[in-house]
């Protein structure tokens, strides 16, 4: 069963393309803020959350394919930020990151979700089951959300570079 388009599906998918949207300074390589890691993983969480929320029919087998999801692709995401090449700066929380395309493939991928949910509840009929959906948008989260906090706690123990002049010049 799919709920008819509401406001909550418009403001699911302006999430998802804050999302890749906020994903895009990442994968373009470059110095950014710490604290912006976690931008795409936040509204990614939004998204499966409100798709998790939406789903009429619920089980413990559905939940359980989500929880599955969301630790599968954190698992992921996990590994990926511990294996990418970054550069810290601690005094000034910055970042630099290769280019890469994983975050946005992925945030990709949230987008995709919330387009697919926005669509059958336009039609309101079910172009994929909603577990399916509701489990692609977890999966998508936990990877954007573990690569993030992998990033992030490799700050600390990572050796201090300057990178504050390579954000003004």
């Amino acid at each position: 069963m799919i709920s008819p388009l509401s406001l909550a599906n418009v403001l699911m998918l302006f999430a998802a393309f804050f999302c890749l949207w906020t994903t895009s300074p990442q994968s373009r390589g470059g110095v950014v803020r710490l604290w912006r890691l976690a931008m795409p993983a936040a509204f990614a969480a939004v998204v499966a959350l409100m798709l998790l929320s939406s789903m009429f029919d619920a089980t413990l087998q559905h939940d359980a394919e989500w929880v599955i999801a969301l630790l599968l692709g954190g698992f992921i995401g996990r590994t990926r930020g511990w294996t990418l090449q970054v550069e810290i700066d601690r005094m000034w929380g910055l970042a630099r990151l290769p280019r890469t395309v994983d975050a946005l493939v992925i945030a990709g991928g949230v987008v995709t979700v919330a387009a697919i949910d926005f669509i059958s509840s336009v039609l309101e009929e079910a172009l994929i089951a909603p577990v399916h959906v509701a489990a692609g948008s977890a999966f998508c989260a936990g990877f954007l959300a573990c690569r993030a906090l992998a990033i992030i706690v490799r700050a600390t123990r990572a050796p201090h570079v300057g990178l504050r002049d390579a954000t003004h010049g």
